[in-house]
């Protein structure tokens, strides 16, 4: 029988995310994936810049944007032709170290990284491995899997299901999963394409019939092509791309020039998502709580950001420092992400892909108007970046946010750390919880020692002058910020008074005597 701290089903983008960062934080683990090896094929494309920052923790973000296309504008297409092209370069300037509205970096390679990272520090995924089955004990849970060699049992403390839409370990725990089909079904096409287009902007052709996007790929010739399946196809599941070519060209008016097809898949598009993502030692992380539209390119993304979320907190749990409430907090902060996620992507898809008379109309004809003028106010600019980028949410109903600052501050707990100067995460890169403290004064020695004393686990504190930067975000005088290992914001303090910080930390950590 094997024995580690974790177990995590599913070696997609999700499961390598937790397995990086529990081996940050020096948490053994064990994870295991029916494939004998990374995802061949693309599937997910897009990269936020919430994301990027996570693999900048990991010391990965200069290798993956020295391979990703970045993207800085679209093309809106209508019968053909060109009729607006909007370019948002940096739209994101002064908001992150990213500021893309989203870097093309593929399914596949983001495994391929986080594998290599792991191997690098010699760690390897099970693979060839699936789970069958487990029972939950009071202290453990006892899963049974199955190798080419055949069966054996791992006792791990908690399990992380991150194996996929059809996840059985949600089967096996009887988690819900409500939601819907959409009714169409959709292509999608990786292509080769001799056309001398613009490959650093998206290409978007609505139709009467059909919404098609072209998105460019690594490899100045290099694309993915989605769109709705025309209707003369829905009952037939031989297609090939070749069956479908002329008619991806008719309806999007455009003389797509094919030199060859690398990949090519037909599917239905679902949406649902877990009334909860923990039941008992087991949680979900990724599609296995939660599928939606690509609109956005919201999904792989989530999936990133929920092993972030609960890798840190197991970690905590794991070395003695938080109690195991502190791991029901996974489930309030990311639940009703998830549920907002599919609201947003489910109303932008319809709209995307209805064949009403009404919608396909407007979609041709008006929404290149208004997308044109949206993009032209600066004002608007940085809120739609914040929204795709998924660094405009934010844990502020948490009950680990807690705002004890009487100045009036354009920030709060629960939010990402304020981006105030480039690489400026960088200085909360190490696996643990930094104070913050803001101020023309540095902190003595004395108030240093006792902030450290107040804390049951190591902290790293960085000091920050009160900077014209600080002022523009309401920061008056001087500021203590406890900073989660995620960069988001725990506790917000004008003073280090150590008995309030200590009932703040009494509530999910094992605080000094």
């Amino acid at each position: 029988m094997k024995s580690t701290d974790v177990l995590i089903v599913g070696a997609g983008p999700t499961g390598f995310m937790a397995a990086n960062q529990l081996q940050r934080f020096g948490i053994d683990f064990l994870i295991i994936d029916t494939k004998s090896k990374p995802t061949i094929e693309s599937r997910a494309l897009a990269v936020s810049a919430r994301s990027m920052e996570l693999y900048q923790q990991l010391g990965l973000a200069e290798e993956i944007l020295q391979r990703a296309v970045k993207i800085k504008g679209f093309h809106l297409f209508s019968n053909g032709k060109n009729k607006a092209s909007i370019r948002f370069d940096n739209i994101g300037e002064g908001l992150s170290d990213f500021p893309y509205m989203m870097v093309v970096f593929e399914q596949n390679k983001n495994e391929t990284i986080l594998h290599e990272n792991l191997l690098a520090q010699g760690k390897d995924v099970m693979w060839n491995t699936s789970f069958v089955e487990l029972t939950e004990q009071a202290d453990f849970i006892e899963a049974i899997v199955q190798t080419e060699s055949g069966t054996e049992t791992i006792r791990a403390k908690y399990v992380i299901g991150c194996d996929g839409a059809r996840s059985p370990v949600r089967h096996q725990k009887d988690f819900t999963f409500e939601g819907g089909t959409y009714e169409n079904k959709f292509y999608v096409a990786d292509v080769k394409l001799s056309n001398d287009f613009d490959h650093n902007a998206l290409m978007l052709a609505p139709s009467d019939e059909t919404f098609t996007a072209i998105f460019p790929m690594e490899g100045t010739r290099n694309f993915r092509i989605v769109g709705t399946l025309l209707k003369q196809f829905a009952d037939r599941d031989d297609i090939t791309f070749e069956d479908i070519k002329a008619e991806v060209s008719h309806a999007s008016r455009m003389e797509l020039k094919y030199e060859a097809v690398n990949w090519f898949s037909i599917y239905k598009l679902h949406h649902r998502c877990v009334d909860s993502f923990t039941k008992g030692r087991v949680h979900l992380a990724g599609d296995s709580a939660h599928i939606h539209s690509p609109a956005g390119g919201q999904g792989m993304n989530t999936g990133l950001q929920d092993a972030h979320n609960l890798a840190w907190k197991l970690a905590y749990h794991l070395k003695g420092y938080a109690k195991a409430d502190l791991l029901n907090t996974y489930n309030e902060e990311r639940l009703p992400f998830a549920k907002w996620l599919l609201g947003f992507t489910d109303r932008g898809f319809t709209f995307m892909s209805g064949d009403g008379w009404f919608i396909s109309r407007f979609r041709k004809y008006v929404m290149l108007n208004i997308m044109k003028q949206l993009f032209s106010f600066k004002g608007i600019r940085p809120r739609m970046f914040k929204v795709f980028s998924q660094t405009t949410y934010d844990y502020a109903d948490s009950s680990l946010s807690r705002n004890d600052s009487r100045q009036k501050l354009s920030f709060k707990a629960g939010q990402r750390l304020p981006y105030v100067e480039p690489k400026f995460y960088t200085k909360f890169s190490a696996p643990t919880f930094h104070v913050l403290h803001i101020s023309n004064e540095k902190m003595n020695a004395n108030t240093t020692k006792i902030i450290q004393d107040t804390f049951p686990f190591s902290i790293q504190i960085v000091e920050q002058s009160l900077t014209e930067a600080w002022q523009k975000l309401g920061v008056r005088s001087e500021l203590f910020i406890l900073i989660r290992p995620d960069t988001y914001i725990a506790y917000l303090s004008d003073k280090f008074d150590a008995e309030a910080w200590k009932a703040y930390l009494e509530k999910y950590f094992l605080t000094k005597k």
